[in-house]
């Protein structure tokens, strides 16, 4: 697997909540149940998720909700002279104002159209911090782009949807979220395709937090991307391989990346605990003087890669419980630091050359790719 650093994952930017008290005299004090939570509710008939946050260090206050089940974000920016939030459409263009008053459990208040001339109640009841996607999460449905096969086996190719791009320049309009969806019908199947659709969903509504953080951390013209997809490396009688490519920038020093394999029983659909595959002395990091070690750094520097070069060759390492299956193959995710990323290329050994280093339960698995 590749090293990276730390991805976002479910963050929530906007889970404290900081309410102006609507119709309150100008001298008396928002209570302070209202500087935290997250609502879902309605505007006027329409259901709306909310989440607003207050001014934390460098960090301004901000909000941000959701109409139904949309992927696009409204902004809600604090007007200090009304004591609204003022509503920005994705463009940052102005599109309403929010006067809103809450206590513990509920949120109300009126949105009101730019030129005053439409109005709709607010009513809203708190709810956990981390069900502010939750709508969009149970709308969120894929399309098949295509099909493929391997090894005999046919699946399905999944985009999902994306909001368009958000911010005045720099913003992400070449990010892609796909999935892999398996044909069959088996338990097993039914359980891997569970697994992988939730994973799906799940960096999509990574990537719409990751642009929510990007908008108050830096401002309007923030760029952020956020990518996911899946494919299918391996599949037999017993076992699915599926690789996860992952990446994206949601600010700090570096962007983040990771490649991840991961093997499917498909009696079960849990994962396979390929940790077991080799034996003890392997399972923690492998020593380059071992026999196994001398292998792999043998068909690392002989790979046609940056292998050949020698600083590569000091820096990469290997763990015995980073391994997938291939067809005829095992194959070793090759470990580097971060400054080193280009070194880190995958090494397969064949099967022959790794069958003294394999538990029963390891030979026993990797028979079914011989």
């Amino acid at each position: 697997m590749r090293s990276r650093p730390a991805p976002l994952r479910r963050v929530h930017a906007f889970a404290p909540i900081l309410c102006a008290v609507l119709g309150a005299p100008a001298v008396q004090a928002a209570p302070a149940a209202c500087d935290h939570g997250t609502w879902r509710g309605t505007v006027g008939a329409t259901p709306v998720s909310i989440e607003l946050s207050p001014a934390e260090g460098e960090r301004p206050a901000m909000g941000r909700y959701y109409y139904r089940a949309s992927l696009a974000d409204l902004t809600l920016v604090p007007d200090a002279k009304t004591g609204q939030w003022q509503e920005l459409d994705p463009k940052e263009k102005l599109t309403g104002r929010l006067s809103l008053s809450c206590d513990a459990s509920t949120l109300s208040g009126e949105w009101q159209s730019v030129d005053g001339a439409k109005r709709l109640p607010i009513t809203a009841s708190a709810i956990k911090d981390t069900d502010y996607n939750a709508t969009r999460k149970a709308g969120l449905k894929p399309k098949v782009v295509k099909t493929g096969q391997v090894g005999g086996q046919r699946f399905e190719e999944l985009s999902f949807p994306l909001p368009g791009a958000s911010g005045k320049k720099d913003a992400d309009t070449d990010a892609i979220h796909g999935g892999i969806r398996l044909a069959g019908s088996t338990p097993g199947i039914a359980a891997v395709n569970a697994t992988l659709l939730a994973r799906s969903i799940d960096a999509v509504m990574d990537h719409l937090d990751c642009a929510a953080m990007g908008r108050r951390d830096r401002g309007p013209d923030a760029g952020f991307s956020s990518s996911q997809t899946q494919s299918v490396l391996a599949w037999n009688a017993a076992f699915v391989v599926i690789n996860t490519w992952n990446e994206g920038y949601c600010g700090g020093a570096h962007p983040w990346h990771d490649n991840g394999v991961t093997t499917y029983r498909l009696d079960t659909g849990a994962e396979a605990e390929v940790q077991s595959w080799l034996r003890a002395e392997w399972n923690d990091e492998i020593s380059k003087d071992s026999k196994l070690g001398r292998l792999l750094m043998k068909a690392y520097a002989e790979g046609g890669g940056n292998g050949n070069e020698a600083e590569c060759r000091d820096e990469v390492r290997w763990m015995g419980r980073f391994i997938h299956p291939a067809p005829k193959e095992l194959v070793f995710h090759t470990q580097a630091s971060y400054a080193m990323t280009p070194c880190a290329e995958d090494v397969a050994l064949p099967l022959d050359a790794v069958w003294p280093f394999l538990t029963p339960a390891g030979q026993q698995a990797l028979k079914t790719f011989r």
